[in-house]
């Protein structure tokens, strides 16, 4: 009956029940939910899923948590924790842990929500190639019209991302062993953005352990060791050097690394 999975259920327990205790739904074993999972979540509800989820995810989001992990298969390795088009569309708020992949324009239109994007780079980064975005964590066109919030990236974007972005911060994860440096992040950025890539200040530091903080627990609740220590050990480096930023021009106090 639930269509989109937490959406009749968060209307109602909002509208019935206000100052209802904290409700989570779980759906576990590798499924995939549908479209449109958590749509306009309100407060105290989480979703936590392991496997993956289709287009919409958290569309509209007022409030509360998604959480997207990857599942163990036959073979006891973790897979998949992707998300499909258009995730948190919209998302006026709320928290997004997505471990996998995002398909196109994941952050569009993103209002106040945050989000950790946790697909990972695995093997050098050629843009000689070309189609940047069949060989990227997310594929194509995301934080587009972004106007608040904040998305943390730890892999590859790619293209065309920051499409008339006028708000909010999206922080990416240097990674030079991979080649993915910042001659790499100005070619990712859509032609005719008016966004800067700075350094990081020292409230976004704050930010990124708060969000890599809520990231980390989740992977190590989920059984996933290796990955929770590599989390681990991110948030205990020097994310000075490890992180940049990119926001608008008009929230641009002084400039360090510049891009058109």
């Amino acid at each position: 009956m639930d269509r989109n999975i937490g959406t009749h259920l968060s209307g109602v327990l909002y509208r019935e029940y206000p100052g209802h205790p904290p409700v989570t739904i779980s759906i576990n074993h590798g499924s995939v939910a549908g479209n449109g999972m958590g749509s306009f979540l309100k407060d105290n509800m989480t979703i936590r899923i392991t496997g993956g989820a289709q287009d919409g995810v958290g569309k509209g989001a007022i409030s509360g948590r998604i959480i997207v992990l990857k599942a163990k298969n036959g073979q006891g390795r973790f897979v998949d924790g992707s998300v499909g088009k258009s995730l948190a569309y919209g998302a006026q708020g709320g928290l997004f842990l997505i471990q996998g992949d995002a398909d196109s324009r994941a952050g569009i239109r993103l209002s106040g929500a945050e989000m950790v994007l946790g697909g990972r780079i695995t093997s050098p980064v050629d843009d000689r190639v070309g189609h940047l975005g069949i060989h990227a964590n997310l594929k194509g066109f995301a934080f587009e019209y972004m106007t608040n919030g904040r998305a943390l990236v730890l892999g590859d974007p790619g293209p065309w991302i920051c499409a008339g972005m006028t708000g909010g911060a999206v922080y990416l994860l240097l990674q030079p062993e991979w080649n993915f440096d910042i001659g790499a992040i100005k070619r990712r950025i859509a032609k005719g953005s008016r966004v800067v890539i700075t350094t990081l200040k020292p409230e976004d530091v704050t930010h990124i352990r708060r969000l890599l903080g809520e990231y980390e627990r989740e992977i190590a609740d989920s059984g996933q060791a290796e990955e929770a220590a590599w989390v681990r050990s991110l948030i205990e480096s020097d994310l000075f050097s490890r992180f940049v930023r990119i926001i608008p021009e008009s929230q641009q106090v002084e400039q360090t690394i510049s891009t058109e």
